[in-house]
């Protein structure tokens, strides 16, 4: 008989029993470890189907679509922003003329025309025409008192009194100047 076939002898026994051991605990590891790899996978999909991340994409890629088919509209609604914020600027640096005129005005007769009217930050130049130089002297009275008072003017200056034969009429020239 051979003697490498002996099945009871106790080196080979404990051998193979250690080796089969080995490998028992290897399948029992690589099964534990499929079974965590399987499980993760599980949750991980769920995970994803559950989450909002593929309608945030979708909603993403609408929105782009979107404003790429508004770009022009969005240029346009840019330069035009941009148009009215340079002139609403101008206007707050600009002096308003309203006050001065409005004062001009109310000391206007009736039978007067103003001719001319020429305003600067400075200054106030009007060319009034008139029949009647007690007209002229009423106006220029009343803007005499607006110094007088210091209201919005510092001097007023005769610059020209000029007759007209023609139409038997008088133009007044005058300087305002502000406060």
């Amino acid at each position: 008989m051979n003697e490498s076939i002996n099945l009871l002898e106790p080196n080979k026994n404990s051998e193979s029993a250690a080796f089969l051991r080995r490998i028992h605990k290897m399948r029992l590891v690589t099964i534990a470890l499929l079974f965590i790899v399987s499980v993760s996978s599980v949750i991980l999909f769920i995970l994803v189907t559950l989450s909002p991340l593929p309608a945030l994409q979708r909603q993403e890629q609408f929105l782009q679509q979107t404003l790429s088919a508004s770009k022009d509209t969005i240029v346009k609604l840019s330069f035009v922003n941009t148009q009215a914020d340079a002139i609403s600027g101008l206007i707050n640096k600009r002096k308003s003329f309203d006050q001065p005129i409005s004062l001009i005005q109310a000391k206007l007769s009736s039978d007067m025309n103003v001719q001319q009217i020429q305003v600067d930050d400075t200054t106030v130049l009007v060319t009034v025409e008139s029949n009647s130089l007690q007209s002229l002297e009423t106006f220029l009275n009343g803007l005499v008192g607006y110094v007088q008072s210091k209201n919005t003017f510092s001097n007023v200056t005769l610059i020209d009194l000029v007759q007209d034969q023609v139409t038997n009429g008088y133009a007044l020239t005058i300087q305002l100047n502000y406060l």
